[in-house]
């Protein structure tokens, strides 16, 4: 039926072999004797458009110029002029097949673009009139009307039914209402242009006026099409200050004297300096371009393209860009930075049509300026990638930059493994990029090294869980033995950063010491790395530790099902990072002092001392206090938990055998180190009994202090306090402070809640003891004034 209808109108008769079919028609938005179709190419498809043009209501002036017209299509040939592909004339009318263009008036800019002028369009239209001046010819209709616009934006210049040389001014006039397009409303060349001295392109100069006002004055009101109204006398405000000057010599001709005004205006630095100019007059003209003239423009283009719209870039930049990498030469690797950066702009659907089939391409080539390019670039684009392509074609070819004999390549290829592991397979990371970067580790480059570190480090949450942990381990402590301090340094760091990945045991034992041993580094930058560092890991172990301990006191409270939970004083109640820690230091402070309460004579002959009762008549005190050294040390650690916050007593148990393969008798024969003289006897012996011995409080000093470095292992750090508690303890040994000796200890249940520290050192039980002994005014045991907080236990940090 289609067919039919084709054959009463004329379109049957075109020839079997014409190579071109006819499509829908497209609606000008003005009228003519032409009519505008899509079309494709029998071929490949590819889309054209048809300007079909009927002789049934044409007179003989209009069928010559429609033949004209025809015609002169085939034989111009420039960048600027519509493109036909074919043509021919039948009885039934005019044929011309051209590439797929649409009117001016009927074409809408990209979004956003809408307030652009589109400078390089009017560029290229004038530089087809150039073309045609300079062969001699009048164009005769040039204006918007006669200009057609490609999909990408460009301008091509069409409607030749009165091209010809030596047209008349005045002829062209007359004829351009009979023949050309017209539109209602728009303004019409003024008469003035057929009086003598006008010059036979005047013509044209008015037209390119014309089109001025347009390209700028649409722009201006963001309107385009047939609606927009031009007022020539007016249009000036509109035109952009640089060209303002030349609108006005093209709007009103006068003599030339030799003078290609057209030509000239192409020449002003307002389309010279433009970067839509600049990029794409170079593109058009790129194969007769020197390699030294490539280089210099490729190397620029990225910052040149920072002045044209995204619309301009996608639409026009892009396909030339793409054209262009396809010639031999070295183009790929100068022109892939700028399509990168336009194709990064693309939809993810566009960049998956146009822009990843030549990276997937491009990643196999050897040439490792394009190779090293793409690596440089893929963090911009590989969000555009899908997984597959990534796995099954771009990372096989991307993988072989490990082992390349070039550095630089190396070095691009570890740095874009960051961008691809999250995307990547996981039996393919823990198969060959975990070894391979491990592998690194021993390049001869020390920044290859380096960056090795780096990105282990920071792909590290998307290692698989079964390899992660190790793998940083190895990473890091190579990093650190490094003989590249930024090597080291990045390892510290890298370190700090994975810290959640390890457990307490793996930072404490196997990765703690490394850190230490970089606190004396040569390199001062590296040695105040890991004090930071060191800082921030002994934070995060701390953090660990507490959450286990708390876990497991939780664990420990749930009381069984049906079963009332133990009672137990608030004392042995402690839990967390401070209840080991005062009840193992507290025990061996107690000892202290209480140790210190013997006669003031050789310790072998101590045993045989009996010690007076205290005053709440606490036999298993007493008998504690006149143990020999190797039972004070089995005492150390009770099994009730060994000195308390409450200050409850410190039994004997089971838990001494711990303590006692730790600590010998010669550790607690040095333990009078700061607590003074022995031979000082502070007490009056009554009825031959030998006084006991005390010490001010105020005398501790480190070499106390030392006697606990052995638990360091197993008691947690806390923060050194600023020494007020020592100013504390030596004002509290001012003779009106001075009090009787300490309170006895008793291992027997306490009748109420356990008291404070505070509370001990003020009771008033030693001062009793101090009467039974008939001793006189005589010093007293130390007072500890301290609360039962973190701040007493500042003193001793682990």
């Amino acid at each position: 039926m289609f067919k039919n209808l084709l054959s009463k109108v004329g379109w049957g008769e075109l020839p079997s072999n014409f190579g071109f079919t006819v499509g829908e028609k497209v609606e000008l938005p003005f009228s003519w004797h032409w009519d505008l179709h899509k079309g494709k190419k029998n071929a490949d498809g590819s889309p054209v458009s048809f300007f079909i043009c009927g002789k049934k209501d044409l007179d003989p002036a209009q069928v010559m110029a429609a033949k004209n017209a025809e015609q002169l299509s085939k034989s111009l040939r420039h960048p600027n002029i519509l493109r036909a592909f074919n043509s021919i004339e039948v009885d039934g009318g005019f044929y011309v097949v051209t590439e797929e263009v649409v009117p001016l008036l009927a074409f809408q800019p990209a979004d956003g673009d809408e307030r652009v002028p589109a400078v390089w369009g009017l560029f290229q239209a004038l530089d087809g009139l150039s073309f045609l001046h300079s062969s001699g010819f009048t164009h005769g209709l040039f204006g918007p009307l006669s200009i057609f616009v490609t999909p990408q934006g460009d301008f091509r210049v069409g409607g030749f039914e009165l091209c010809q040389k030596g047209l008349d001014s005045g002829n062209a006039i007359a004829a351009r209402r009979r023949v050309g397009p017209s539109l209602s409303g728009w303004p019409e060349p003024p008469a003035s242009l057929s009086q003598g001295g006008t010059p036979s392109i005047g013509i044209d100069m008015w037209g390119a006026a014309l089109l001025a006002a347009y390209v700028f004055g649409s722009s201006r009101a963001a309107r385009y099409g047939p609606d927009v109204r031009l007022d020539m006398a007016k249009a000036s405000q509109d035109v952009a200050p640089e060209f303002q000057k030349v609108f006005e010599e093209l709007r009103d001709p006068k003599p030339l004297r030799g003078r290609s005004p057209i030509a000239e205006a192409t020449q002003l630095p307002f389309f010279q300096k433009n970067s839509a100019v600049q990029v794409f007059s170079f593109l058009a003209s790129l194969q007769l371009k020197s390699s030294e003239e490539k280089d210099a423009f490729f190397e620029g283009l990225p910052k040149l393209l920072e002045g044209l719209s995204e619309g301009v870039q996608t639409r026009q930049v892009l396909p030339e860009l793409l054209a262009a990498q396809r010639f031999p030469g070295q183009e790929a690797a100068q022109v892939l930075p700028a399509i990168l950066k336009i194709g990064v702009k693309l939809k993810e659907d566009e960049f998956r049509e146009k822009v990843a089939p030549l990276v997937a391409q491009l990643f196999a080539s050897p040439d490792r300026a394009v190779r090293f390019r793409l690596l440089s670039s893929i963090g911009d684009m590989i969000e555009f990638l899908d997984d597959s392509m990534i796995n099954d074609k771009i990372f096989p070819e991307c993988v072989n930059g490990f082992s390349d004999s070039n550095g630089p390549i190396r070095e691009a290829t570890v740095k874009s493994m960051i961008y691809f592991v999250p995307r990547l397979k996981p039996k393919t990371v823990e198969s060959r990029v975990v070894k391979m970067l491990v592998k690194l580790l021993q390049d001869p480059e020390a920044s290859i090294r380096t960056n090795a570190v780096i990105c282990v480090g920071r792909v590290s949450s998307s290692l698989p869980k079964s390899c992660a942990s190790q793998t940083v381990m190895n990473v890091v402590g190579m990093g650190m033995k490094d003989g590249f301090g930024p090597c080291r340094s990045s390892a510290l760091h890298t370190l700090a950063a994975t810290a959640s990945l390890f457990t307490p045991e793996e930072l404490a034992q196997r990765l703690l010491p490394g850190v230490c041993q970089r606190l004396v580094d040569p390199d001062q930058a590296v040695a105040d790395t890991a004090f930071n560092v060191l800082g921030s890991l002994q934070q995060a172990l701390r953090q660990m530790i507490e959450e286990r301990r708390q876990t497991t006191a939780n664990a420990a409270e749930v009381p069984a099902a049906g079963q009332a939970a133990p009672q137990t004083s608030s004392s042995s109640q402690g839990s967390g990072w401070s209840s080991w820690a005062m009840s193992t230091v507290g025990s061996v402070v107690g000892n202290k002092i209480m140790g210190s309460m013997g006669p003031a004579k050789d310790r072998s002959n101590s045993e045989s001392a009996p010690m007076p009762p205290t005053a709440g008549g606490n036999a298993a005190a007493a008998a504690a206090a006149q143990d020999p050294p190797t039972q004070s040390t089995s005492s150390r650690r009770s099994s009730s938990g060994g000195m308390r916050l409450g200050g409850t007593a410190v039994a004997a148990g089971t838990g001494a055998t711990a303590l006692n393969s730790e600590f010998d008798d010669d550790v607690f024969d040095n333990l009078g180190d700061g607590w003074g003289d022995e031979s000082e006897n502070v007490f009056t012996p009554a009825d031959g009994m030998p006084a006991p011995v005390t010490q001010d409080a105020s005398n501790f000093d480190d070499d106390f202090f030392e006697e606990f470095d052995g638990l360091q292992t197993d008691c947690p750090s806390a923060a050194m306090g600023d020494g007020s508690n020592r100013s504390n303890s030596a004002s509290a040994s001012t003779p009106a402070a001075r009090q009787a000796p300490a309170p006895a200890r008793s291992s027997g249940p306490a009748a109420k809640p356990a008291a404070t520290l505070k509370e001990v050192s003020s009771a008033p039980s030693m001062a009793t003891a101090a009467k039974v002994s008939t001793a006189p005014k005589a010093k007293s045991a130390p007072k500890l004034d301290v609360a039962a907080d973190d701040d007493f236990w500042k003193e001793f940090d682990m």
